[in-house]
């Protein structure tokens, strides 16, 4: 099995030069879990499933293989943001879902894991950044939030993960979060895909 590597910021801008045999491409790997209005989880494991098994589509995920990478593929990551999505547009949420979103994403803690062995563990708040602003009231409770402009869960060093290592992000919280509505919530891990070259 291979030893985790860690780059420093150094380390990553040198990637810029793509190998013979290889491509380093600027990528995002995602996923997203449902939060359910009659669930009672406290726990959300990310990276788990793949497209193309059991109805799971490439909008809920674009991973190939199940907590893994392709065989010859590594993933150096730069940052990890955590989100929630609801299927209706900013204008037609009411105050009770800007309220949820805000409780699923100030509340809990993360954690990051190649292997058996975690690489960052934060709260859920150090993921998210910016805030949710806006208005809210009137007799139809219309609630506009606004979109964040800064993120945080930038990583001073990269952990690389090897196609030979699983990962995850698990996301819990002491008390499971109660919400009227389902909504989804979303982990990006931003960085360097190393892959080999086609042809």
């Amino acid at each position: 099995m291979a030893a985790i590597e860690l780059m420093t910021r150094s380390d990553i801008k040198q990637l810029a030069v793509v190998g013979k045999d290889l491509e380093i491409l600027d990528w995002v790997l995602y996923d997203n879990l449902p939060v359910l209005s009659a669930g009672a989880a406290t726990s959300y494991r990310f990276f788990q499933h793949a497209f193309g098994n059991a109805g799971v589509t490439k909008e809920i995920t674009n991973m190939e293989i199940p907590s893994q990478l392709p065989a010859g593929h590594r993933f150096v990551m730069q940052k990890i943001v955590l989100g929630v999505k609801e299927d209706v547009p900013a204008s037609d949420m009411s105050v009770v879902s800007v309220k949820e979103i805000y409780k699923l994403l100030a509340r809990g803690r993360s954690a990051f894991s190649i292997g058996s062995r975690n690489y960052l563990e934060v709260m859920n708040t150090a993921l998210t950044g910016g805030s949710l602003t806006g208005f809210a009231g009137g007799p139809t409770e219309i609630a506009y939030a606004a979109p964040r402009t800064v993120i945080n869960g930038e990583l001073e060093y990269s952990p690389v993960i090897p196609s030979t290592f699983g990962f995850a992000v698990l996301v819990e919280y002491d008390i499971a979060p109660v919400v009227t509505t389902n909504k989804m919530l979303n982990c990006c891990l931003v960085g360097k895909l190393v892959r080999p070259r086609q042809g």
